[in-house]
């Protein structure tokens, strides 16, 4: 059987829309249930699922969708620098 955190890992980065920033993490309320139904269909309880995400699934995925969102801005950032467009 594969790893929570591997496992976990592999689902976020399906789940995660790279189209920006969200401020609630109701956002992730649909998602979250269905990573958890899938986990628990790998054969994972609903605790260790919740204990993988620091106790909240629906945080977990926010806080990976903000992460991801500000990794791509800043990639943005860097390849705009001196080429006469975004921030300087």
């Amino acid at each position: 059987m594969v790893n929570i955190i591997d496992w976990l890992d592999d689902r976020v980065q399906e789940i995660v829309d790279l189209s920006g920033h969200h401020a609630e993490k109701s956002d992730f309320r649909d998602q979250a249930k269905a990573l958890v139904e899938a986990g628990v269909a790998e054969g994972f309880s609903i605790a260790e699922i919740k204990d993988a995400c620091a106790g909240d699934v629906e945080r977990y995925l926010l806080d990976h969708q903000n992460a991801m969102s500000d990794v791509l801005a800043q990639q943005r950032d860097d390849g705009s620098a001196g080429r006469g467009y975004g921030p300087h």
